[in-house]
């Protein structure tokens, strides 16, 4: 991937940007033009109704707006399902109508807002969102407003909780905004609009950047492992066949596994497996063929010795979690905890060495794949961690890319999309069979794919750059817009009886949504108890979605506390698959 191939990608983001650059300066908004008045949310939106679902069909087919239907890279609804009520998630709550916004009050979404077109009209969104329905004003400029680094950063600074932080609706209605008259209030979203629009023909070229970074990426480790990247250097290279090595070493440690064993050293006899399989390729000569059971070591936490945080310290040698692979090819220890010298000492097998390579088994990071290249102090791993060593027979950056390859990385998928506890098994890794070339050839083969990545790299480089001057540039746009600077002339009528008007028919709809619901006399449900997972399974009539235990549980708001106790709990439980869907159900002993 050339420059002229990159700069072909990024033109029309360049082009988009160039036309703004006198705007590199951000407005903040603080001093209001005359005749524009600050007002909370709630003083120009109307309530939203919600459903009753004591008066639906539970056949009656729907359209639900989840709080992940929504594309945050672009605010639009994309993902809505359609469901009925005898399916829909107790968070099926709120109809809304077109030219609500919807804005998401629970991270990782917060960002996630939409304004609802006529194609979702009498939908049912989540009571994930705010419904922030506007009354006598123009629905895109108060959507353009709340969509702003400005407005998203003042609700951020009232979330709480700690996996999932979220705000209540109050928080987001009890904000101010600054309005003007409905006539500049058109001008002004005309204005934004236009601006916008150019902005977006940007961002559609750095995404499309992205993809193709992704499939690059993707198509070179899928050439580098049938054999594509290193077809030159083959023709120029004799080296030892792999299956000669894979011979050799099988010799050797059965020779080292007989001389302990004669020894009595029966303990250290066991680290030599020397009966793994393996076989010559027929695609590739020079190449052999070869399962991972015994050729290389796979260790992990024994679950009997799982730690729990009130044992962690405040030094001594250190505990490694996921945390620790999310900054790339190179485990990070910036994140990691201390545990006592007897809790290291306990698991020898997974006392870390330079080169290990770390692969996450379960959870959410599951298939994230790191090697070790400096060691700070003595280390170990969690119980969501497999350590992976390469036993001589493999470059370890050959394996870590093998690990991070397409072969493996389905695997995860179908881990993923196929049980409600992904989890990757050690006898998963061990019965991977896979084409494995000479060591001289798997340092060539590593060569190619970094030298490769390294381009992918710069361009990735550039297309941040450019998405952080494009958000730079949005939020100039944003902030002119409503410090009143994008009008060809202000007017300087009051807003007054623009919000009198508002008030007034606030006050009318409000009356009548009383009047309506004191024509129903409906119990109210009392507030429901917190639930662990087994008391969600007692209470149900049969098998539930995995997907409703967790919403229904008290861990709704904490995903990893809703894994960490189904795997407490698996002995317990029976899952059973419904199409692609996941069943949970109680055990019942005989």
């Amino acid at each position: 991937m050339d420059s002229s191939i990159q700069a072909g990608i990024l033109q029309n983001c360049q082009k988009g940007i160039a036309e703004k650059n006198k705007m590199n300066e951000k407005t903040e908004i603080n001093v209001l033009p005359e005749g524009w008045h600050w007002v909370k949310l709630s003083e120009i939106t109307l309530p939203v109704s919600r459903v009753n679902k004591l008066y639906e069909d539970a056949n009656t087919e729907f359209t639900y707006i989840d709080i992940d239907s929504i594309n945050n890279s672009v605010q639009e609804i994309q993902n809505a399902k359609i469901l009925t009520w005898r399916n829909a998630p107790s968070r099926a709550q709120q109809i809304v109508k077109t030219n609500d916004i919807l804005f998401a009050t629970v991270r990782p979404y917060l960002k996630n807002i939409s304004l609802v077109n006529d194609r979702y009209d009498n939908s049912i969104a989540s009571s994930g969102f705010c419904v922030i329905r506007t009354c006598l004003v123009n629905p895109l400029f108060i959507y353009y407003y709340v969509t702003s680094q400005h407005f998203i950063e003042s609700i951020n600074q009232f979330s709480k909780g700690t996996s999932y932080p979220s705000v209540t609706n109050k928080v987001v209605l009890d904000q101010k905004i600054p309005l003007p008259s409905l006539e500049v209030q058109n001008q002004i979203v005309d204005k934004i609009s236009t601006l916008l629009d150019e902005l977006n023909e940007a961002d559609m070229s750095l995404r499309h950047a992205s993809r193709l970074c992704s499939i690059y990426e993707y198509v070179t480790l899928k050439d580098a492992f049938d054999g594509k990247l290193s077809g030159n250097w083959r023709k120029t290279n004799n080296v030892e066949s792999a299956y000669d090595f894979l011979t050799q070493v099988a010799k050797f440690r059965k020779e080292t596994y007989d001389r302990l064993t004669g020894e009595g050293n029966f303990h250290e006899a066991k680290k030599f497996s020397y009966d793994f399989e393996f076989a010559p390729n027929f695609a590739i000569s020079s190449w052999a063929t070869a399962k991972l059971d015994k050729l290389i070591k796979i260790s992990a936490r024994v679950g009997w010795k799982g730690l729990k945080k009130e044992e962690y310290t405040q030094e001594g040698p250190l505990l490694l979690s996921v945390h620790s692979l999310n900054y790339g090819k190179i485990v990070k220890f910036d994140e990691a905890n201390h545990i006592s010298e007897y809790r290291y000492n306990e698991s020898p097998e997974i006392m870390l060495k330079l080169d290990d390579i770390l692969l996450c088994k379960d959870g959410a990071g599951i298939g994230k794949v790191a090697i070790i290249k400096h060691l700070p102090s003595e280390a170990t791993v969690n119980s969501s961690l497999l350590v992976i060593r390469a036993e001589g027979v493999f470059k370890p950056d050959f394996l870590y890319y093998l690990f991070k390859g397409p072969r493996l990385q389905q695997l995860v998928n179908e881990r993923i999309s196929g049980s409600a506890i992904p989890h990757l098994f050690q006898k998963d890794i061990k019965e991977f069979t896979l084409s494995i070339p000479p060591l001289p050839e798997q340092e060539q083969i590593v060569e190619e794919i970094e030298y490769r990545f390294a381009l992918i790299d710069n361009l990735k480089a550039a297309i941040r750059r450019n998405e952080n001057m494009s958000k730079t540039l949005r939020e100039v746009v944003l902030n002119n817009a409503f410090a009143g600077k994008m009008t060809t002339h202000l007017i300087d009528s009051d807003v007054a009886e623009l919000l009198s008007e508002i008030k007034k028919t606030i006050d009318e709809f409000s009356h009548s949504q009383r009047e309506l619901q004191n024509s129903r006399k409906i119990k109210p449900k009392s507030m429901e108890e917190k639930k662990t997972i087994l008391q969600v399974l007692e209470a149900a009539s049969g098998p539930l979605p995995a997907k409703d235990v967790w919403l229904r549980s008290k861990h709704k708001d904490d995903i990893e506390s809703f894994y960490s106790e189904l795997r407490e709990i698996q002995n317990k439980i029976i899952e059973t698959k419904k199409d692609t869907e996941s069943l949970l159900s109680l055990r019942h002993e005989n």
